[in-house]
């Protein structure tokens, strides 16, 4: 049987950032889905199983963390990474109690994300396959 290579979900509504996540890890090997809006990666969660969700924070504005609570029930053993434009600080506070992987601001460097998803999912592949408390 074929090893299937780990399933990666991106979301941000910037054209550029994801077309580059989606060229860059496409490349390194992993099966790639982006997202322009909360909406179309919830439906894209619905459909498939992902391993780590890359997501914008700005996407989904105000309603960060019930958005995310939600797509962490529906990916129960996904690890989460935050890709912001606003301080860490300022994301942790709109995130609130929703568990994530790691908060990186942008701009980032490819090679820093590419190695940020290896250590992802390293914790994915221990992680056990019931859904999280969120």
């Amino acid at each position: 049987m074929a090893k299937t290579s780990p399933r990666i979900l991106v979301l941000d509504d910037e054209k550029l950032i994801r077309w580059s996540l989606g060229q860059i890890l496409s490349q390194e090997g992993y099966t790639v889905d982006v997202a322009a809006a909360a909406e179309d990666a919830q439906r894209l969660a619905e459909t498939a199983r992902y391993a780590v969700v890359l997501a914008d924070l700005e996407v989904c504005g105000e309603k960060a963390e019930p958005f995310f609570k939600k797509l962490l029930a529906i990916q129960a053993g996904a690890e989460l990474i935050i890709l912001t434009a606003v301080p860490q600080d300022k994301a942790g506070e709109r995130l609130g109690g929703c568990r994530t992987f790691r908060v990186v601001e942008k701009p980032f460097n490819s090679e820093a994300i590419k190695a940020l998803i290896q250590e992802a999912l390293r914790s994915h592949r221990n992680a056990p396959d019931e859904p999280k408390e969120v």
